[in-house]
């Protein structure tokens, strides 16, 4: 190992951990362990990395562990030391979720053991697993699985607070497909969580995310999967208006489709064209002809590159379009709006032309940022009951998401203040509407907000969970639940 500064790692407390307790803990590790100032600088820089650069932060150990008494291991020496625990799977986390300054990783990167059971139509990945790493495979058997648009996403985040992708229409939440999984506790128990085991503990973990444990295990519903239509359109800026303007009878197409399309309208900076152009992706779970026909009007209005067409489902997942130009800005600060059911462009041209005044005004600084707003029905994952899992947004909205990429130039908080102004804008319009208040889903939760705006009416029951599983308060990174203070 190259040694790098020896100063002193600390406990929340401030009390100093001793290098034979150190040395004890790695000792103890089947899988390797990375402490700050010990460890050779390129391994310790690599395992801190993190999809977003600007939550970063330098943890005291990073433990990529290998088996469930690797986890049981690290979470006790964290409550001996008092040190703050987090959770990496694909650390993809826009806020940091993944991240800790000063405390302990507990980094899942090497349980990525997939099994698929054709018969029983299910699949069970070890919770460090990417969605690429269960999507390619079930590909080649003509199966897929209920993920999000972005194969990179680790299954844990996504499917602990909810999860939604392209098939969600016509199967639910990635939630509605999980069928168990295996979770450590804080004292070290290894449980099984299903409508069968642990129903309560299983409740939980669907929307509550990582407040009751890790999860080393996951175990979904998987289904038939044909080729699909697939790609983005791009269109000059005067047709702005007019692709707002569908917006109502494109939702209702897309009500019409039994679940199989999905829309995003997006506004962003083309290379290299210097002004924000509106630029729509499909996706379309069948023929080419079908497609086709439900998306006349968006084809109607003469895109001036078009990039859709028939793809293996796997393919929809891998990279944003190559039409948008390489990700060269890897800092991002994001904000998301619940937009009301049968939303129109009377709303959403003051937001576009708002960030078309912010991309100007800070030119490359942020040039891939964008507005994406999705267009999906929500028609079977609403009608699950809002309190049958933990997930209280199960609502027929869509979501808008201010997407800002900056290449590191200016500071955390100065972009953080332009996306809240920016979406503050948005929200309070909608409530003039009278249609605000609706409750955040925690994937689209950007990490300012409550629990209460999380969790909802299922924020008691949480807690409950939360006092009988984690009492001691242990996992507090997302959205972090206080437990009950006594039994009900």
């Amino acid at each position: 190992m190259a040694m790098g500064s020896l100063a002193p790692i600390l406990s929340r407390n401030g009390s100093p951990i001793s290098q034979s307790s150190i040395d004890t803990f790695t000792s103890s590790m089947q899988g390797e362990v990375l402490v700050k100032g010990i460890a050779d600088q390129a391994a310790y820089t690599a395992a801190i990395a993190r999809f977003n650069r600007a939550t970063i932060s330098e943890a005291a150990f990073i433990v990529f562990v290998i088996s469930d008494e690797d986890v049981a291991t690290a979470l006790k020496y964290a409550r001996e030391w008092d040190l703050e625990v987090v959770i990496a799977c694909g650390r993809h986390s826009y806020y940091g979720a993944s991240s800790t300054s000063g405390g302990l990783v507990i980094d899942l990167r090497k349980l990525k053991k997939v099994e698929i059971d054709v018969e029983g139509m299910s699949i069970t990945a070890g919770g460090g697993c990417q969605a690429v790493d269960l999507e390619t495979p079930l590909q080649e058997l003509g199966l897929s699985i209920v993920m999000g648009a972005a194969n990179d996403t680790g299954i844990g985040g996504l499917t602990l607070g909810g999860g939604s992708g392209f098939l969600t229409g016509q199967y639910g939440l990635v939630i509605d497909n999980l069928l168990s999984a295996r979770v450590v506790l804080a004292d070290g128990r290894v449980l099984e969580a299903s409508e069968e085991k642990n129903s309560d503990l299983f409740w939980g973990i669907r929307g509550g995310g990582s407040n009751f444990g890790v999860v080393t295990e996951f175990k979904y519903r998987v289904h038939r999967q044909g080729d699909v239509f697939f790609g983005p359109m791009v269109f000059t800026p005067d047709k702005t208006t007019s692709i707002l303007s569908l917006a109502p009878r494109l939702q209702e197409i897309v009500e019409s489709a039994s679940g199989k399309l999905v829309i995003f309208i997006a506004f962003t900076r083309i290379p290299p064209m210097p002004t924000i152009h509106p630029l729509i992706l499909v996706f379309y779970d069948g023929p080419e002809s079908i497609a086709r026909s439900l998306l006349s009007p968006i084809y109607e209005l003469g895109p001036i590159a078009d990039k859709s067409c028939m793809k293996k489902y796997a393919e929809c997942t891998m990279d944003s379009p190559e039409i948008l130009g390489p990700e060269t800005h890897q800092f991002y600060s994001t904000s998301s709006v619940s937009l009301p059911y049968g939303w129109d462009g009377e709303l959403i041209n003051p937001f576009v032309r708002e960030m078309g005044e912010f991309l100007a005004r800070w030119g490359e600084v942020v040039r891939p940022s964008k507005i994406a707003i999705e267009i999906r029905s929500y028609d079977v994952s609403s009608a699950v009951r809002p309190d049958a899992t933990a997930l209280w947004a199960r609502g027929k909205g869509s979501a808008c998401m201010l997407d800002v990429q900056y290449d590191g130039s200016v500071g955390r908080e100065v972009m953080r203040e332009e996306v809240v102004r920016l979406t503050e804008g948005l929200r309070g319009r909608i409530d003039e509407m009278g249609k605000g208040g609706g409750h955040a889903n925690p994937n689209f939760a950007v990490g300012g907000e409550g629990v209460e705006k999380v969790f909802g009416g299922n924020l008691g029951r949480l807690r409950e969970v939360k006092r009988k599983y984690d009492p001691e308060g242990v996992f507090t990174k997302w959205f972090p639940i206080e437990p009950a203070l006594s039994a009900p």
